[in-house]
């Protein structure tokens, strides 16, 4: 199949990053020994300065816990507070990663159609009111597999709901500094201080997805919970990594490094729609309008396999989308 519907490729910053490999590895840090399930103290402090920076909003580094990259927070949410047979509402499509997470822990998935400015709220409030879930999955800034977003307008009606409702949400924010257009997305987390919010950050689309290192944001309560499940999950994150990271924070200024690749990043979205109306002309139905992130979706008139693409259909809980498919708008 076509590897243009999946692979991890990004842009990164190779000549930064082997920079705070070797100054890692060269530096006279104590790699004998285990760091805290909970984190380098040090990086939790700097993703704190970051995200403050970004969102003009502050952080608790304390609300923190570093993980081994967003499949493992995910994964740690779910087990730390959900149990068989809990309900989930999760948009759809969405990030395939998490829902075989969410179904190795066998709690009942109801979809939420996406549309290209967020959820239905009609829908989403009938199937809160109808199913009572435990919390609700989102990625609201450029979604996994469309590249779509929510304005902030549409974020507060949102959080209006959960938290009338008071229920949990899951925002998941692998991409959210690879931005198209000048647009300021506000997080679900800022929105509303921090409550009924559990965010998901990540340094693999940004740093290196080969540097494996994510982290939690959470009320102290919750991450507290976690503390005990990530440490029978791997003890702690690789040392050697959350230094690498920590090095690179503290000497390059990551916003700047990934806005001065966001032409290239558009460049190349634009190059793969064209290349592929060009190519396909009628047969395509429709292509989702990327604000930004790595990926976008098309859907053609008939099965993508008579395209050689791969199908959309691990991206849905319940619809049949073989005529579908996600473009990664690096991938050769």
């Amino acid at each position: 199949m076509n590897s243009s519907s999946s692979g991890m490729y990004n842009i990164i910053d190779e000549k930064g990053v082997r920079s705070s490999v070797l100054r890692v590895a060269n530096s006279d840090i104590n790699f004998n020994t285990f760091s805290s399930p909970k984190g380098l103290r040090e990086l939790r402090v700097e993703i704190s300065k970051l995200l403050g920076s970004c969102w003009g909003y502050s952080t608790d580094y304390q609300n923190m816990l570093i993980t081994s990259g967003s499949q493992q927070s995910i994964n740690l949410v779910i087990y730390t507070l959900l149990k068989e047979g809990d309900c989930v509402l999760i948009e759809q499509p969405t990030y395939y990663g998490a829902i075989d997470c969410f179904r190795k822990r066998k709690v009942e998935l109801i979809g939420v159609d996406l549309k290209e400015n967020g959820l239905d709220l009609n829908d989403l409030e009938n199937k809160i009111k109808s199913h009572k879930p435990k919390m609700i999955y989102v990625s609201p800034t450029f979604n996994n597999p469309t590249g779509y977003a929510w304005d902030n307008d549409y974020r507060e009606k949102f959080l209006e709901l959960v938290n009338r409702y008071n229920i949990l949400v899951i925002e998941d924010d692998p991409y959210s500094l690879i931005n198209f257009t000048n647009y300021k997305y506000r997080s679900l987390y800022q929105y509303n201080d921090g409550k009924n919010v559990v965010y998901l950050g990540t340094f693999s689309k940004y740093i290196s997805p080969s540097i494996n290192v994510g982290y939690i944001l959470a009320s102290n309560e919750i991450i507290s919970a976690m503390y005990s499940f990530k440490e029978s999950f791997d003890l702690c994150t690789s040392l050697f990594s959350q230094y690498v990271i920590l090095d690179y924070l503290q000497n390059n200024d990551l916003q700047k490094v990934i806005n001065e690749k966001i032409p290239v990043y558009r460049k190349l979205l634009n190059a793969k729609v064209s290349e592929l109306t060009k190519k396909y002309g009628d047969d395509i139905v429709s292509i989702t309008k990327s604000k930004g992130g790595l990926f976008f979706s098309v859907k053609f008139k008939e099965n993508v396999s008579n395209y050689e693409y791969t199908s959309a259909d691990r991206f849905y809980i319940t619809n049949d989308c073989k005529n579908e498919t996600r473009i990664n708008i690096c991938s050769p």
